[in-house]
């Protein structure tokens, strides 16, 4: 089972890998969403698809659910994901990553991703797309298969 998740996850990296960063079709919280979707749970963002397209909309939809933590709490809970504290290749979680940089100093904040490693945590930048480093997890939610 968890050689067919690995398998699974590198494909999925694979394909994301392929795309260019958008909001509401490749940002942090899709790349979660679409990958809980590939292993047969429910779609968290149901109601958020195509709801909005750039960082404005995207940023005002996670504050209406009260930040980007209490939204993934509150989605994953709603389709059946148990948080863990020691999450396993595959989960989703919140990480602490660097968003943006203001009178050159890194502003960090939490962004989805997909634990791969002790090491590893892989998120989708804007600029960069697909990335793996060594982030530190806030919170995870154990994936598996549904």
């Amino acid at each position: 089972m968890a050689d067919l998740l690995l398998t699974a996850l590198a494909d999925y990296l694979d394909d994301v890998a392929a795309r260019r960063f958008a909001f509401g079709t490749l940002d942090c919280c899709t790349l979660m969403a679409d990958w809980l979707v590939r292993l047969g749970w429910p779609d968290p963002m149901a109601d958020r698809r195509g709801t909005y397209a750039t960082f404005r909309q995207y940023r005002s939809a996670i504050r209406r659910e009260g930040g980007l933590v209490r939204s993934c709490a509150t989605r994953f809970a709603a389709i059946g994901l148990a948080e863990t504290a020691e999450p396993l290749p595959g989960d989703v979680c919140l990480v602490l990553a660097p968003l943006t940089v203001r009178k050159g100093r890194a502003v960090v904040g939490p962004t989805g991703a997909i634990y791969l490693s002790t090491a590893l945590r892989t998120v989708v930048t804007s600029d960069s797309g697909l990335v793996m480093a060594d982030l530190k997890v806030l919170r995870a939610w154990s994936a598996g298969h549904a």
